[in-house]
């Protein structure tokens, strides 16, 4: 299993294995949150596809939503900081910043703007250590097949936390 670690590394470079990771960390946070912006359509080496994109309306009409959005689109920063990684070094499809500037309405929010990213960005790597031997389910399923779609992605999921689950009890 891979070593989590807290503070970022410089010369970390984007290898297969950690490339898997990134994209793994976005795919299972979005399987995580069943919410019609975050349905899978695919995973490959390219990235994270997703059958629509999220509508600016309903972003800033539904907080909850939006920072669910947000928080997916954070995933590869989030599991780049935990594995120890550069910030500058991630590349998620959605830019979880300007995600965030669609969904917030009041001068007061994008004053504090990078702090609410960071506190998303925060909830992600929390979620990523509970729910990281899925990543590396899904991650090991992507070094193998190149491509997952959303079953792919739903089943190798499964499969991890039923594991776990017979493991802890």
């Amino acid at each position: 299993m891979t070593q989590l670690q807290t503070t970022p590394t410089a010369t970390a470079h984007l290898n297969t294995h950690t490339r898997s990771l990134l994209l793994a960390a976005e795919a299972v946070l979005a399987h995580l949150h069943p919410r019609a912006p975050l349905r899978l359509a695919q995973v490959n080496f390219e990235g994270v596809a997703y059958t629509s994109a999220p509508d600016a309306d309903a972003l800033r009409l539904n907080r909850a939503l939006a920072e669910e959005v947000v928080l997916v689109a954070s995933a590869q920063a989030a599991a780049g900081a935990l594995l120890g990684l550069a910030p500058s070094r991630m590349g998620s499809v959605r830019d979880a910043g300007e995600l965030l500037t669609l969904a917030l309405t009041e001068p007061e929010e994008q004053e504090v703007l990078p702090a609410y990213l960071s506190v998303l960005e925060a909830r992600a790597r929390v979620l990523l250590r509970r729910s990281w031997a899925e990543v590396e389910v899904v991650a090991a399923g992507l070094r193998e097949l190149g491509q997952l779609d959303a079953r792919d992605v739903a089943h190798r999921i499964a499969c991890a936390q039923s594991i776990r689950g017979t493991l802890l009890n």
